[in-house]
């Protein structure tokens, strides 16, 4: 949304100076996130366990329906009471453990930190340029910008780590677990990933524009906003409050209006996201219990394809 606006600060300048971003998103993101590469990685493999565990858990659940027909059930707990102590002990000790820990490195060492070096970093960019960027531009819009890139790069960088993950680990686990059960059962998860992926083709580079028009359109409401603050001296003296208002008026009619294009697209991907999953579940549902009225699957197959 914010890049490119950075990247137009960039060519006032030919030597690089402390905190300038570069001119491509990639390299946008790179050029800040290796400042605190050691948080990331820490969180990567934090994020990487407890993937395993949120998919091992589902796994469980299978696994105890089919425990619980093998053995009768005065010899079920100690037939497998070591197996149950040990996914006792994952559910109640590792998965708070380590999803505490995670959320201590994203919400207690990147959350504030990272957003915060970004800013300082951009504002000692921005505070070197000339008087007449500052004359021709509003003084709320570039303040809006130094504060929303740091939150947006943060946020949007931690929501790929974790998906990352949980992407590979949760659809890669299925597929093996369903295959392991019955590759019939796979066909589905499989169909599921290419239509996603289509989803994602579709929706993603539109959603990317109209996101960039809203922060475009927010950020040009903020600087009439805060200019019209900061000079309300004058405004009082010589301007006239009707003319101001509508002044205000026009910037926030349009940027509601192109919030709510950004909003519809939102919408469309996530109920087109909901209908895809339904139809997954059902799916899935549907073909462990064939695969189980024909004889070639347990109950706990149709208990773990149904909850994964």
């Amino acid at each position: 949304m914010i890049f490119r606006w950075f990247e137009s600060l960039i060519d006032a300048f030919k030597e690089p100076v402390d905190g300038m971003p570069p001119q491509s998103t990639w390299r946008f993101y790179v050029f800040y996130l290796r400042q605190v590469w050691p948080v990331f990685l820490a969180a990567m493999l934090v994020g990487f366990i407890v993937a395993i565990i949120e998919v091992a858990l589902f796994g469980f659940i299978g696994r105890i329906v089919d425990l619980a027909r093998g053995v009768p059930a005065a010899d079920f707990f100690r037939v497998h009471g070591l197996e149950l102590l040990g996914m006792a002990l994952v559910a109640l000790v590792a998965r708070p453990l380590f999803n505490g820990l995670h959320d201590l490195l994203v919400n207690q060492a990147i959350v504030p930190n990272l957003t915060n070096r970004i800013r300082w970093q951009n504002h000692r960019y921005v505070i070197r340029q000339s008087l007449g960027f500052f004359q021709n531009d509003y003084a709320g819009r570039i303040a809006n910008r130094i504060m929303q890139t740091g939150a947006s790069l943060r946020s949007s960088a931690v929501q790929i780590v974790d998906a990352i993950w949980y992407v590979v680990i949760y659809t890669g686990s299925a597929i093996a677990l369903f295959a392991r059960a019955d590759v019939w059962l796979a066909l589905p998860l499989f169909a599921w990933v290419f239509l996603y992926v289509g989803l994602l083709w579709f929706f993603v580079p539109r959603l990317k524009q109209r996101s960039w028009q809203a922060s475009a359109a927010r950020s040009k409401l903020m600087g009439r906003i805060v200019d019209g603050y900061s000079n309300v001296l004058t405004l009082k003296l010589f301007a006239h409050t009707r003319r101001e208002e509508g002044y205000v008026a026009e910037a926030m009619a349009e940027q509601t209006g192109k919030l709510a294009r950004m909003t519809r697209i939102t919408t469309a991907m996530d109920v087109s996201i909901m209908v895809l999953n339904g139809f997954l579940i059902v799916g899935t549902s549907a073909l462990a219990l064939w695969l189980w009225s024909e004889d070639r699957v347990t109950v706990g197959a149709i208990a773990l394809s149904t909850g994964l």
